[in-house]
């Protein structure tokens, strides 16, 4: 990722994390990707952050398990690949205030 698109995407991420302290700087870094379409499933993410692909699918878990902010559209059992979508939960507390 280059730095001008790192630079915006990482300022997100942060103020997530200030305002929802609850959440990990991954678990931000899921939803803000989800916002942005930088990445819709979890293999694309690890790769494109250089993250490995089991820590992508923890935080994809605690996000739809424990904070209901995103959902399963889809699942490949093989790889595990999970593609994403913002719940109506996450969708409000992603919005612009």
């Amino acid at each position: 990722m280059s730095a001008a698109v790192s630079d915006p995407f990482m300022h997100e991420v942060t103020a997530l994390v200030a305002d929802q302290p609850e959440l990990s700087p991954l678990d931000a870094g899921v939803l803000v990707a989800l916002v942005h379409g930088v990445a819709s499933d979890t293999r694309s993410f690890a790769r494109l952050f250089g993250i490995a692909h089991a820590l992508v699918l923890r935080a994809a878990s605690e996000l739809e398990d424990r904070f209901g902010l995103v959902a399963t559209e889809h699942l490949l059992a093989k790889t595990q690949r999970r593609r994403l979508v913002l719940t109506e939960v996450g969708h409000l507390l992603l919005s612009p205030k």
